[in-house]
């Protein structure tokens, strides 16, 4: 690869001799440019000492218009591409498909796509699935590394202990932070551990945090993450999140606790897990039953948001992952559920981030049981 100087900081990923740029470019809104929009960012990316560019072959024609800029730049980035299918034979035919697409003849990684239940887990792994054809792929040349990627957390911790796969993509933003606590204390230390490079995606949380872009980046940055994937409609949008990269410092404790206090996304709703309520007449275990409600939706729809554009964007997100079923059976599982007329004072201590915690519980249990009921 080439050995331009940086203006964007580099981390290595995990155990490989790699160092990618802490922004990655992401492919899967280049579907939304123009061939020559798309071919004019991602020149303006490598120009700027960005090295790591992702796609998919399912991102409609991402992948032709990464290959536009691939014909004449292929040795100054760390490429990759991702597969959603499951059969080595499928697999094989993708590869091909990609390396014609990005004008190539290797890709240095190959990201398991969408890996998301234990049956498409199984699938990768048996002898005739994914990961057979991938491994076949990287004995040619054709692929360099091989890795994974899923919106479903659990699947993911259970596949890096099935496989040695050499990095894992992952959604990490502030807001679902507190939505999904197995990725920072169970994925983060056991790739750490095991030299599993680790790679942040939607860290602007699929557009949620529009308004706070700058502590979006700062924050998932001041994870012991190789690269955050951004997505760039506009080459105005990639120079403002190219220059945050260079000027980038950690967030401190103070910033942290400052954020999780007062981000606008939060909405007066989020639970940030401090525990105080657990501390309830009736026994409930309120930080299972708002886990669950951030597998069920991310906790984005609170019954209570004015803008009508904030609305859409919620009601666009808040399902994107596919987790509503897992939710809803784990609440099904519980020992105490939340009583249709539970008395609110049974919960004494007041929320120190001001949350109305017996309403957050009726329309959490309405969420993970379809009850109306709850909302009285």
């Amino acid at each position: 690869m080439s050995s331009t100087i940086c203006d964007i900081p580099r981390r290595g990923l995990g155990k490989t001799e790699e160092k990618l740029s802490i922004l990655g470019f992401g492919g899967f809104h280049l579907i939304e440019a123009l061939p020559c929009d798309a071919e004019r960012m991602l020149n303006y990316y490598l120009d700027s000492g960005g090295n790591f560019i992702e796609t998919a072959v399912s991102y409609g024609n991402s992948e032709v218009k990464i290959g536009r800029v691939m014909k004449y730049r292929r040795d100054e980035c760390f490429l990759s591409t991702k597969t959603h299918l499951r059969s080595a034979a499928e697999v094989a035919a993708s590869i091909d498909t990609s390396l014609s697409n990005l004008q190539t003849d290797h890709v240095d990684n190959l990201f398991m796509h969408g890996v998301g239940t234990r049956d498409a887990l199984d699938a990768i792994l048996a002898p005739d699935g994914a990961l057979a054809a991938a491994e076949k792929a990287r004995d040619k040349g054709k692929v360099r590394y091989i890795s994974i990627t899923g919106h479903n957390p659990e699947i993911l911790y259970a596949a890096l202990q099935s496989y040695p796969f050499d990095a894992v993509m992952e959604w990490m933003n502030y807001y679902d932070y507190f939505n999904f606590p197995i990725i920072y204390d169970k994925i983060i230390p056991y790739c750490l551990e095991n030299g599993i490079g680790l790679i942040a995606m939607k860290p602007i949380g699929d557009g949620l945090l529009y308004r706070s872009v700058e502590s979006a980046l700062r924050w998932v940055w001041s994870l012991p993450i190789t690269s955050a994937v951004a997505g760039n409609n506009t080459l105005e949008m990639l120079k403002r999140n190219i220059a945050l990269a260079g000027e980038h410092e950690p967030m401190s404790d103070e910033e942290l606790s400052s954020l999780y206090r007062n981000a606008p996304e939060y909405a007066g709703y989020v639970c940030r897990r401090c525990g105080r309520c657990m501390n309830n007449r009736i026994q409930l275990d309120t930080l299972a039953i708002f886990e669950l409600e951030g597998y069920y939706d991310r906790q984005m729809y609170t019954a209570n948001i004015p803008d009508a554009a904030e609305y859409a964007l919620r009601e666009r997100l808040r399902f994107w992952f596919g987790n509503e079923r897992v939710a809803r059976d784990r609440y099904a599982q519980l020992d105490r559920k939340v009583p249709v007329d539970f008395d609110p004072a049974a919960f004494s201590d007041v929320c120190p981030y001001g949350i109305d915690v017996p309403r957050k519980l009726r329309i959490a249990a309405w969420k993970l049981t379809g009850d109306e009921e709850f909302l009285g």
